[in-house]
């Protein structure tokens, strides 16, 4: 669990994500604390080469979201994905398979699955997380197939040529994709090119793919493209999501659901 002055920090690389650059009088002003601690956090930060200090506040430096670990990810934005989570969930129905990828908000739809599913029995979940298949495979009533390959511990995930042959002869009735970013021109996105190529092949194994993403991802976007806007069939985000792009992704083709 994160203490308080680590939470302030991660809220501001969150914000550094979204714009680039912040200002120690309005992160004062924003989390109710002195100039002088939001000063020293961006000294920590600094120090730990997640921003760049410059006149009066911070910039950003590329992919500094890669330098937390899983645990402290799962705590951005938390109460959105939570709600995302639940709302995806309810699309798992008994008998499907599904394909689960690595990221945290796919975590939050694991939690919410109901509980009749997880205990029937009729259940398939194939997946290269590891914290999905700790949070699945402590029940006896799904069939959990882990796929193998290299293993990435910042992300508690396996990837590469292994990963992708697992899935080999595998078929999915839905896909659950989380995504670093999201943008019209490039679709969905990932820091991690291995992790990309590895998302890619279970999009080719799945009948439907429901992307899971918060709104602070809505318009960025990561090194490598996991699948182009037109691929995604169902896209849940929260109801920060900006109308132009849920206005514009619905005139593609994708059902786009706000919670």
């Amino acid at each position: 669990m994160l203490d308080t002055n680590e939470k302030r920090k991660l809220a501001i690389l969150e914000e550094l994500a979204n714009t680039h650059r912040v200002l120690v009088s309005d992160l004062s002003q924003k989390f109710g604390v002195s100039e002088v601690s939001i000063r020293r956090d961006l000294e920590e930060l600094e120090a730990r080469g997640l921003l760049r200090r410059v006149w009066g506040g911070a910039v950003s430096v590329p992919q500094t979201i890669l330098e937390w670990s899983f645990n402290e990810k799962m705590m951005m934005h938390k109460e959105q994905k939570e709600r995302i989570g639940r709302a995806a969930a309810a699309l798992v129905k008994d008998g499907d398979a599904i394909i689960m990828d690595s990221g945290t908000t796919v975590v939050h739809v694991a939690r919410y699955i109901s509980r009749d599913i997880l205990t029937a029995g009729h259940l398939t979940v194939i997946t290269s997380s590891l914290p999905i298949v700790r949070e699945l495979g402590c029940w006896k009533g799904v069939h959990l197939i882990l796929l193998g390959g290299i293993y990435l511990p910042q992300q508690e995930v396996v990837v590469g040529p292994q990963a992708i042959a697992s899935l080999s002869g595998l078929h999915a009735d839905k896909m659950f994709l989380g995504a670093g970013g999201l943008s019209l021109d490039v679709g969905a996105t990932t820091v991690t090119v291995l992790d990309a190529e590895v998302d890619r092949a279970c999009v080719k194994a799945s009948e439907q793919v429901i992307a899971v993403i918060d709104s602070s991802k809505i318009g960025r976007k990561g090194l490598a493209t996991v699948v182009p806007l037109t691929d995604i069939d169902i896209l849940i985000t929260d109801d920060g999501a900006p109308p132009d792009f849920v206005a514009q992704a619905t005139a593609l083709g994708v059902e786009v659901r706000l919670v």
